[in-house]
């Protein structure tokens, strides 16, 4: 397959949806507490974000509605961004020429959450961390690593892990969040996603689940069902060093070198991966040449 070339952002493409109010973390409370309570059972899926040795986790499925979370940890800013229908999560510092920007999701591009800063009104990518459109144009935001697992993982490592939870009106409780998340788990891709999208890279289907590692050098896509036909575990080079591609007993891919330092990595599905980085490569392929 010929090289697909980055295209350029066409504002046209933008379906605009400003149902999606940020969650702006005030507060926290031990996850222990949660699950007594009945609020969150262990199977249930969380995000966690990380500064300085300190974690904060997030529900997945109430994620799935707000899109953004933004908040302190560790005295550093943060955001969190997640994008339901391709299962992509994101920590970026919100902070632009010294100054903290607030995010929100305003709609879809290329099937995936867009971004918005409030300060100036420029579009972000939510997976590369880049300003796409608007006074920032060209300008990145730091990326963090974002864990995505279920609480009983969480628990086993961290047992005095704090969530953030966000109240809601009754509505978005009883119809916004589940049909959000019935998409998202059952990989229902809206028919009107296809009015925000450029041409698509057919390699693989579109809500394959892989993990992407991208790096200055290097954007790579392993597919799921690659990892587990190598018995849940890969080697492979990344920038010239090893690295090892593992898959927990929970479906959930990771990478890591060898010294234990991780590379920049998502957990998501193709499409997403392959509109955010035009050309990437894809494990198979790079196996076969």
């Amino acid at each position: 397959m010929a090289k697909m070339q980055a295209e350029t952002f066409n504002v046209k493409r933008v379906i605009k949806d400003n149902h999606f109010q940020p969650f702006l973390v005030s507060g926290s409370e031990p996850l222990s507490e949660v699950v007594r309570r009945k609020k969150m059972k262990p199977k249930d899926e969380i995000l966690v974000v990380e500064r300085r040795g300190q974690r904060l986790a997030f529900s997945l499925y109430q994620m799935t509605y707000h899109h953004v979370a933004q908040g302190e940890l560790a005295g550093q800013p943060f955001i969190l961004a997640f994008c339901a229908i391709c299962n992509s999560a994101t920590s970026m510092d919100p902070v632009v020429d010294g100054t903290v920007h607030n995010f929100s999701c305003i709609g879809i591009y290329n099937g995936m959450a867009l971004l918005e800063d409030t300060e100036t009104g420029s579009y972000w990518d939510h997976i590369s961390g880049e300003c796409l459109h608007g006074p920032l144009k060209g300008k990145m935001l730091s990326l963090y690593p974002v864990q995505h697992l279920t609480v009983e993982q969480a628990l086993k490592k961290w047992p005095e892990l704090p969530i953030a939870m966000s109240q809601q009106p009754l509505y978005r409780r009883l119809i916004v969040e589940p049909l959000m998340n019935l998409f998202g788990k059952y990989k229902i891709f809206p028919p009107y996603f296809y009015l925000s999208m450029g041409k698509e890279d057919t390699r693989l289907p579109k809500m394959t689940s892989g993990l992407g590692i991208y790096t200055k050098k290097t954007k790579r896509f392993y597919p799921i069902h690659t990892i587990k036909s190598a018995g849940g575990k890969l080697r492979d080079q990344v920038d010239g060093r090893p690295v090892t591609i593992t898959i927990d007993i929970e479906g959930f891919p990771k990478a890591e070198f060898a010294n234990g330092e991780k590379p920049t990595q998502i957990y998501c599905r193709w499409y997403g991966f392959a509109y955010t980085f035009p050309g990437c490569e894809l494990y198979e392929e790079k196996s076969e040449q």
